[in-house]
């Protein structure tokens, strides 16, 4: 049975509770040996497959003997298909087409993953601790069922207790969840993960990152000077949706894209990056953001401004937020109170967007309320940075006239996004359940064209009115459409959108709907050549 001792742990001053493990070693009495002979190690990633050998008892308890995903759920020749297929752990990987993050993104392929967990089963792994400190821990995870927990002990030792995940609501649907933080002493131990409550959950990895103070606030050889912001708008003209999916936020080291390409993005033609940032899963229980993952925005900030693009800070956690309104408040306002001190002193060509997308339990009247509330805590530290705000209902052109900004702030752009027909831009899309089994739609009929026109000149007239700028922040056709219909639409949209007098950034560079294709390492020609003629 595994040993978890985070009931004595939770009794000790919070002195102790730090310091539970530090004298710990690797129990002799253990008889398990790391996977081929090499421990893993910490800092780093501990890979769930890569479980200790030693057998059911020992490295590893399992409820019953049979490896469900090597050998029998996967029953090809491929090493992945036949990974450990003789012992009781259950393992399989990732697969094109059926794993994705959280939001949408496609998973890496042939990533080895522990499956079909039960409570009561466990895994150990021998690990080297380079060095004594502190540790953040985060999990690579999919979990349909809500209210799952697993724990990590070290030698028998569990810091935190019991850790409830937030289910991602598909077992091939994955994310990165904050486990905690715990102290860690230099050497060699034996963690033990277990699976607590709930069960079905799928971990890929767990991940330790030394706990860092924040980086220094970033300086900017350019000074904030106040943009009016039609003219904004003007500046901004193209550009493209970056690295929402990328691995980068969770280790660097595996990040696709690379710092050229933020130079090969102004040289394409394109004046602005919009950046999506998925910062929930990077905050802790206080709602501080990770220390690494603003070393890696710096980054993307100071890359973009050197490089000549316009750079939106764009909060994306609209999925988080449309399915639990209440509990995203906080952190959109925590979220907003550190990124807006943190960039007071960025040219304006730094923007913030306050939220994608904002839908489901985010109705307009709430959304409003909410925009006001994150609005006032940017313009605390940035009274004058242009900030993008956009309707209710996932930014649709349809509920632009429910959306209420405080009427003596110009320094505000509205956001819209365009996907219509769906039928169209979304015809296989494995998310999309309405149109995943839909192919061969052509687009470009004249009456399609004057479905764009006419749903644009109505955004355009409530610009009038209003007297606000219009940014198109999302439009595209997915990968699986017709790529001569594709790049017929894409081009019609832009050009439509830029005779109105609007900016564009297009979804986006890489992942899907993609304009570069980062494996090939080139243009996606018609789709490009499309955005920019």
């Amino acid at each position: 049975m595994t040993v978890r001792n985070y009931a004595l742990c939770s009794t000790l001053s919070s002195f102790a509770f730090l310091a539970c493990s530090l004298a710990a070693q690797a129990p002799r009495s253990y008889a398990g040996k790391p996977y081929q002979g090499r421990a893993q190690i910490i800092p780093g990633r501990i890979q769930a497959e890569l479980y200790d050998t030693g057998g059911q008892a020992v490295a590893y308890n399992d409820s019953d003997p049979v490896n469900n995903g090597s050998g029998r759920l996967n029953t090809g020749d491929s090493d992945l298909d036949r990974f450990r297929q003789d012992e009781g752990v259950d393992i399989s990987y990732t697969k094109r087409g059926l794993d994705t993050t959280y939001d949408g993104g496609s998973e890496k392929y042939g990533e080895l993953y522990l499956g079909w967990t039960e409570p009561g089963e466990w895994v150990k792994y021998t690990v080297d601790v380079k060095a004594s400190g502190m540790y953040k821990m985060t999990a690579h995870i999919s979990s349909k069922n809500p209210g799952g927990q697993i724990a990590i002990a070290f030698d028998g030792i569990d810091q935190l207790g019991p850790v409830t995940l937030t289910t991602t609501e598909d077992y091939h649907r994955w994310r990165v969840a904050n486990l905690g933080q715990v102290r860690l002493e230099k050497g060699t131990h034996v963690m033990t993960l277990s699976i607590v409550k709930g069960g079905l959950i799928n971990v890929d990895y767990v991940k330790f990152a030394p706990v860092t103070d924040p980086p220094p606030q970033p300086k900017f050889s350019t000074r904030f000077q106040t943009v009016e912001a039609f003219e904004q708008v003007r500046r901004m003209h193209r550009g493209v949706n970056i690295i929402g999916y990328d691995p980068l936020w969770d280790n660097v080291e595996d990040a696709r894209f690379k710092q050229r390409y933020f130079q090969l993005i102004h040289d394409g033609g394109f004046q602005t990056v919009r950046v999506a940032l998925h910062a929930f899963g990077h905050m802790d229980a206080e709602n501080r953001l990770d220390p690494e993952w603003l070393r890696t925005l710096d980054w993307v900030v100071k890359n973009s401004v050197a490089n000549g693009l316009m750079a939106i800070l764009d909060l994306h956690n609209y999925n988080d937020c449309g399915k639990d309104a209440a509990g995203c408040a906080p952190r959109l306002r925590a979220f907003w109170r550190q990124i807006s001190e943190r960039y007071k002193n960025a040219p304006a060509s730094v923007l913030f967007e306050i939220l994608n997308e904002p839908g489901r339990q985010i109705t307009p009247e709430l959304w409003n309320n909410e925009l006001k509330d994150a609005l006032a805590i940017i313009r605390q530290t940035n009274p004058t940075r242009t900030v993008i705000i956009g309707p209710a209902s996932f930014n649709s052109i349809q509920f632009l006239d429910k959306l209420e900004l405080p009427a003596d702030d110009r320094n505000l752009i509205v956001t819209v996004h365009y996907y219509l027909p769906s039928a169209f831009t979304h015809q296989g899309a494995w998310w999309n359940a309405a149109n995943k089994d839909r192919s061969g739609i052509t687009w470009g009929a004249d009456a399609e064209k004057h479905a764009v026109e006419e749903d644009f000149a109505g955004v355009q007239q409530w610009s009038k009115n209003q007297k606000r700028p219009i940014l198109l922040g999302e439009f595209g056709a997915y990968d699986k459409a017709p790529m001569e219909s594709r790049e017929r639409y894409t081009a019609f949209v832009a050009r439509t959108a830029e005779s109105l007098g609007w900016a564009w950034t297009y979804w986006q560079f890489d992942s899907d709907f993609i304009v570069y294709n980062i494996d090939k390492d080139e243009w996606v020609q018609p789709i490009w050549k499309a955005l920019v003629p």
